[in-house]
């Protein structure tokens, strides 16, 4: 059977949020910045809402996930491939874990099929599984027409349950061949619990307090120190925006 290694990408392999890495981008090349800005403020009203309790995390995060194809709104396959290699090596490979990094290497080599697996567009996530050595990846498909990003995506997200369900549809006939209970998961979110609960190996890497409090309770490999609840991964981007 085989025995997998699957791996989170924002907050768990690298110490970033790939929003702030779209914005960095876009500011530096003066492109799509119109698009990305209505994102951010009609999106940054769903934070308050969050801490409040009117929306859960788990949807507030989906929407963010699943509403970031507007980054890339009209922008030629050609062009969003260049945003995406500058964002991959940029913005994303400065920041890996390289303690959290090592273990795609140890699965790999003891004969783990390693996938990389994150709501970020598949298209951007491919070229990071790429560039670390991944040959797979799972992430949230782009909708495009003409040659051009429509700024849609093809559901479900791969962002909670919607991960679970992209997973399952990337390894097809083979799901039903796969040693779960030997088989490793590595997030940094409670919005991946769906995920990790498949493994029998979970592990929770720089979690935040949520996840870590279920990860001992249930008796979980905690990877990392516990992330400080004052520091959200979608406020990183909306509070670039306001100090620019």
């Amino acid at each position: 059977m085989k025995k997998l290694a699957v791996f989170d990408l924002d907050g768990t392999l690298y110490d970033g949020n790939i929003i702030t890495g779209y914005l960095l981008h876009h500011r530096k090349h003066r492109v799509n910045r119109l698009p990305l800005y209505t994102y951010f403020a009609s999106h940054s009203i769903l934070i308050p809402l969050w801490k409040l309790g009117v929306l859960s995390e788990v949807t507030t995060r989906e929407m963010w996930a699943r509403d970031l194809s507007w980054a890339t709104v009209g922008m030629s396959e050609e062009s969003g491939r260049r945003c995406f290699e500058w964002i991959g090596s940029n913005y994303v490979i400065p920041l890996i874990r390289n303690d959290v990094f090592e273990w795609v290497g140890k699965h790999s080599n003891d004969g783990y099929q390693a996938i990389l697996v994150s709501g970020t567009p598949s298209p951007l996530l491919e070229i990071i599984a790429n560039k670390l050595g991944f040959h797979e990846f799972v992430g949230t498909p782009l909708k495009v027409a003409n040659g051009n990003y429509t700024g849609r995506i093809e559901l479900p997200t791969a962002q909670g349950k919607g991960k679970v369900e992209r997973l399952k549809r990337h390894l097809g006939k083979d799901v039903n061949d796969v040693d779960w209970k030997s088989s490793f998961a590595y997030s940094d979110s409670i919005t991946d619990e769906p995920l990790l609960g498949l493994f029998g190996n979970p592990i929770a890497v720089y979690p935040d307090p949520k996840l870590a409090g279920i990860a001992r309770k249930s008796g979980w490999t905690i990877l990392g120190e516990i992330r400080d609840p004052q520091k959200r991964k979608m406020n990183d981007g909306i509070e670039k925006v306001k100090t620019s």
